[in-house]
């Protein structure tokens, strides 16, 4: 966060259960960090539980002085997915399949290279590699395809093995899901 210009926030997920000294100690290793820290109370108290975060999120968002950006738009979009993998993620470099190299320079020709990329990776791990827990040092990103969405406006890299989501057949379930006259939901069998 702080590569961004932002004080990070450290939200302590309090339960009912919780020892009052384990959120201290949380605490304290968070400040000597330089974070700043929250008890979030949410999931027993809910809205009410979340003020203390939501202020604390404000105060961090005020003191903004410079928002700073991983890359620039006119980097190239190769330049761009090797920036966040090594400034966010903390990768040695990436390997750009052949296949989505040539995606890539597609993209770049037909006038997207401009666009901010995304990267999709397993969520089990800040590298590409489940197995790989904590913050790994030693590894590179794997690029094995890009795709373009073109409406939202940016260019996502999918790296190491992990799946999408599928889209919907011809003829969705919730196509068929309803209420009837007497308001009794039907078709979800």
């Amino acid at each position: 966060m702080r590569n961004f210009g932002v004080q990070p926030v450290v939200a302590i997920n309090a339960f009912p259960t919780d020892f009052d000294s384990e959120h201290e100690a949380i605490r304290r290793i968070a400040e000597e960090a330089g974070a700043r820290v929250a008890i979030h109370r949410g999931v027993a108290e809910g809205g009410k539980g979340t003020v203390d975060l939501a202020n604390v999120v404000a105060e961090a968002c005020d003191d903004v002085s410079e928002l700073k950006f991983t890359y620039d738009l006119e980097d190239s979009l190769e330049t761009k997915l090797e920036k966040v993998a090594t400034k966010v993620y903390g990768a040695d470099g990436i390997s750009i399949a052949p296949a989505a190299a040539k995606q890539l320079k597609r993209f770049a020709d037909l006038g997207y290279g401009n666009l901010p990329v995304v990267i999709a990776k397993t969520h089990l791990s800040i590298s590409s590699d489940a197995s790989l827990k904590g913050a790994p040092t030693g590894w590179t990103l794997p690029v094995r395809e890009v795709r373009l969405a073109a409406g939202a406006g940016y260019v996502y890299a999918i790296c190491g093995t992990m799946r999408t989501m599928p889209g919907l057949s011809k003829s969705p379930a919730a196509e068929r899901i309803g209420f009837d006259e007497n308001g009794t939901m039907v078709g979800l069998s």
